[in-house]
């Protein structure tokens, strides 16, 4: 009689060797999209194994990949295309193209219904050590696809660089972020809602310096794509991915402090030029001037980031105000958004204004909650209002109109001597 060894999890104890990352199922749910979505947009040559059992809030994506012209195979315990049912709760996703090769790998096993363990690949050699696996336990030939799609044959290095350096980034400031929660639990310091709230800011903050990452990163993919030697855009967008990432990380690590903002003299032309820069990527091909009015010389008391970052979801508010179908030809052919700061007597404001449709309920725009987005949370005037009056300023609506708004943030002078 023919002895069967059965062969053992590798995927598990490869993601064993990562040393227990551990990743929310709604960050694992981003992290899939993130890697599947760019060829389902694009489609092009290429191969997707995956095995995803549990499904939720996935089954439109699983949808489109089925009815897809794309080669894909699944190794779901019924699928069929497994030598061995020896997974379990391991799941992974390989998207291989001869642009990029994406491997992510979680298991389900943690104790905790809300979370996963997981590792990430991406466009690197390593790839070969979960693949290996997957070829010994596929009924399918994969060897032709693994000797296809290369790491090595990619062409857009700074674009996968930028991307590395984003989960890096986030994943050292997540951990940062998990231990200082769990340690403002253990010491009770604060009422469970106060954690609840702030979690929910700070993630609104991460969410807007991730789509400016997010944008930046399609500039550079469409210079690369198209060849277009732009070195001075292509620095500049990485430089802004790197910014946006430092304000992203810092606001995960604020998690572990209750403390208010620190605020020290800042040179608020600068912030602003800062914040312009970033904010700008909104703008981008949608035939929106930004015209800047900005008085140098000029410092007041604040948080620089967090200033900032009003600044740029003021901008980006703006900026979405456009995307109407009900706009005139007169706007639609003259859009902008101007950025202007003014000196009154030991104050300076910061006017933020545009010519988009103008807001239909002023007088609970800053209500926590209220949103006129199908998709929105109703958190980012609030956010914004409150994160002003805790550096000691204001903000308000100051004028609008039906084709006008202008939002100003008032802030006190100090001298650049003290």
């Amino acid at each position: 009689m023919k002895k069967i060894v059965r062969q053992q999890n590798y995927l598990r104890e490869l993601i064993d060797t990562q040393g227990n990352r551990f990743l929310s199922k709604q960050a694992l749910r981003c992290l899939v999209r993130s890697a599947l979505e760019p060829l389902l947009d694009s489609p092009e040559e290429g191969v997707v194994l995956y095995r995803i059992i549990n499904t939720e809030g996935l089954q439109g994506l699983l949808k489109r990949l089925e009815f897809s012209e794309i080669e894909s195979y699944s190794y779901a315990d019924d699928s069929k295309n497994l030598i061995e049912k020896v997974w379990a709760n391991t799941e992974f996703l390989c998207v291989m193209t001869h642009r990029y090769v994406s491997i992510l790998m979680w298991d389900y096993h943690t104790g905790d219904d809300k979370s996963v363990r997981y590792y990430a690949l991406y466009n690197t050699k390593l790839q070969s050590e979960p693949l290996d696996i997957i070829k010994r336990n596929s009924k399918i030939d994969i060897m032709p696809y693994i000797e296809r799609f290369k790491p090595d044959r990619r062409d857009n290095i700074l674009l996968n660089s930028s991307i590395r350096r984003l989960l890096d980034n986030l994943d050292e400031a997540s951990s940062d972020a998990v231990l200082g929660y769990a340690e403002k639990n253990a010491a009770t310091i604060k009422p469970v809602d106060y954690n609840i709230k702030k979690t929910r800011i700070i993630a609104h903050e991460i969410k807007n310096q991730l789509s400016i990452c997010d944008l930046y990163a399609e500039i550079i993919r469409k210079y690369v794509s198209e060849e277009k030697l732009d070195s001075k855009g292509i620095t500049n967008a990485a430089n802004a991915i790197t910014k946006a990432l430092k304000m992203a990380g810092n606001s995960l690590i604020a998690l572990k402090s209750s403390d208010t903002p620190e605020l020290k003299k800042c040179n608020l032309s600068e912030i602003v030029e800062n914040s312009i820069e970033l904010a700008s990527v909104y703008a981008e091909g949608k035939n929106i001037k930004i015209e800047i009015e900005n008085i140098p010389g000029i410092y007041v008391l604040a948080d620089d980031e967090k200033l900032s970052a009003v600044i740029i979801n003021l901008i980006k508010n703006a900026a979405e105000a456009f995307e109407i179908d009900e706009l005139s030809d007169n706007v639609r052919n003259d859009k902008y958004i101007k950025i202007m700061t003014e000196k009154e007597e030991d104050f300076v404001n910061i006017r933020i204004s545009n010519n988009a449709p103008g807001i239909k309920n002023p007088e609970i725009i800053f209500k926590e909650g209220f949103t006129t987005k199908e998709s929105g949370s109703g958190l980012g005037l609030w956010i914004c209002k409150k994160s002003i009056e805790e550096q000691l300023g204001e903000l308000e609506l100051s004028r609008y109109s039906e084709d006008y708004t202008e939002f100003t943030i008032k802030l006190g002078i100090v001298n650049r001597e003290e």
